[in-house]
């Protein structure tokens, strides 16, 4: 039997913002015409005089692509796995297509996290992760395997801590009995207030007013599927790997230490959306997403097994 579950970035992606409610946890209200204030980063101290007076306004949501890698370990337990995830993100675009006025850097996240995967229950639960957002005024994503990638290069400017509820309907999701993702399925995230906003005006609202610090990470993706180019069917030779190999080692892999497509460990391509969203309550944010995002297992039981 084949078992996948595909990834998150976490999966959980990205790139970041702040605060949402899934319509799985409670209300949550949206954030329409938001601003990304990268002005706030040409002064002191990072003085990246290449943003002075860029801000985009008129935000709903920022569109990122990136990649994740995922480990798989069985437990004692029949049907139940333990899941890390690292996932790098690049974010571009707002509102379905608009560039992002960037100086000619990156805005950029990067995501690490666990969650149990229970086959017998067919749902998993995210257990610990960090969701950062960086900029750089120099855009380096994709070209280097330093800074993971790139995706670390600059400043953070958001980090987020994901709160372990143990509810697949708050911070987690659901698989079929196989473990395949189920079809379009929800996969929710609830986080804690932003250990960093750095600085504090780097989102504004509609009225260039700050947000405070209670209205937290809000990350949506709708499509995540196992990087081919990574994972192919007969990984016999390392010929056959065409994935980039700065990405392999940005993601913290070992050449040659990954196997195929059935295997226990894998790499996932993300793309997607992020929200902003006011928290109803202070300290609680869910991540919500269509498609399942970057935390995740695959099994297959060969025959000769």
């Amino acid at each position: 039997m084949k078992l996948q579950k595909k990834s998150l970035l976490a999966s959980l992606a990205a790139a970041a913002v702040l605060v949402g409610m899934s319509s799985n946890a409670s209300a949550g209200l949206d954030i329409t015409n938001w601003q990304l204030n990268l002005n706030s980063l040409s002064g002191s101290p990072t003085n990246y005089s290449n943003v002075a007076g860029l801000v985009d306004s008129g935000i709903s949501n920022l569109a990122f692509n990136g990649e994740s890698y995922v480990t798989n370990a069985a437990t004692s337990q029949p049907g139940i796995y333990n899941s890390t995830d690292v996932g790098v993100f690049n974010v571009l675009q707002y509102n379905n297509g608009n560039a992002l006025k960037l100086g000619g850097g990156q805005l950029t996240a990067y995501f690490q996290g666990t969650d149990i995967t229970n086959v017998n229950t067919g749902s998993y639960t995210f257990q610990t992760g960090t969701f950062s957002v960086y900029y750089n005024p120099t855009a380096v994503y994709g070209t280097t395997s330093a800074n993971n990638y790139g995706a670390t290069a600059g400043t953070m400017i958001a980090s987020f801590k994901v709160d372990p509820t143990q509810n697949p309907n708050t911070s987690g999701g659901f698989i079929n009995p196989d473990g395949t993702p189920t079809s379009n399925g929800t996969v929710t995230l609830t986080g804690q207030a932003p250990t960093t906003l750095n600085p504090s005006n780097i989102f504004l609202d509609s009225n260039g007013n700050s947000f405070n610090q209670n209205i937290l990470l809000s990350f949506v993706t709708s499509n995540a599927s196992l990087d081919t180019s990574a994972n192919p069917n007969t990984p016999s030779s390392s010929s056959q790997y065409t994935i980039d190999q700065n990405l392999v080692t940005g993601l913290g892999v070992t050449a040659g230490t990954y196997n195929g497509q059935y295997g226990l460990n894998y790499f996932i391509q993300n793309g997607g959306q992020v929200k902003l969203q006011y928290a109803p309550e202070p300290m609680t944010v869910a991540l919500f997403g269509a498609g399942l995002l970057a935390m995740g297992w695959s099994l297959r039981r060969r025959s000769n097994v």
